[in-house]
């Protein structure tokens, strides 16, 4: 059973003889209901503030395991990013490298081209050296038996022959 500070001022005692003067006792019961009148105020208080501390303290409680929580998910998300990026880096190098040697193949292949023109472009200027070569003899040794013709007497007639056929 708890006691109040009315039960403490309405308490009442048998009078007796030679008994505490009631004067006294009534002033005394006085003082103490007061005094635990005080301290259930005060107990109510530091209730108050106790519940209200317990309330920060869960509301903190939940603040930090959303802390946490947002600080874990930031930390797989910037995993996640930084493995992204270097998925991605690898890719473009890989695209890079596959660009490069597809360019690489392609000048390859186009030199092999172009050597191949020069080299058909040599053959066809040797071809045309030579024949060329073969022209300027055959032109030589017609001028030589034009002149020797000339000289054996024979080249004066054929030659005014022809030109009187040309002409």
């Amino acid at each position: 059973m708890r006691i109040t500070p009315s039960d403490i001022e309405k308490q009442e005692f048998t009078v007796k003889m030679r008994g505490y003067d009631k004067e006294e006792v009534r002033n005394f019961l006085l003082f103490i209901a007061q005094e635990l009148s005080n301290l259930l105020l005060e107990m109510d208080e530091l209730k108050k503030r106790y519940l209200q501390a317990e309330e920060r303290i869960k509301e903190m409680e939940s603040r930090e395991k959303i802390l946490k929580e947002t600080l874990i998910a930031a930390q797989r998300f910037s995993e996640e990013l930084k493995a992204n990026a270097k998925k991605e880096a690898e890719i473009t190098i890989k695209e890079a490298e596959l660009k490069a040697d597809q360019i690489l193949s392609k000048a390859m292949e186009r030199l092999r081209d172009v050597n191949t023109a020069i080299s058909k472009m040599k053959a066809e200027k040797q071809h045309i050296v030579n024949e060329i070569r073969a022209f300027v003899i055959s032109l030589q040794e017609l001028i030589a038996r034009e002149e020797s013709d000339e000289n054996s007497g024979k080249g004066a007639s054929r030659s005014k022959a022809r030109k009187g056929a040309k002409g």
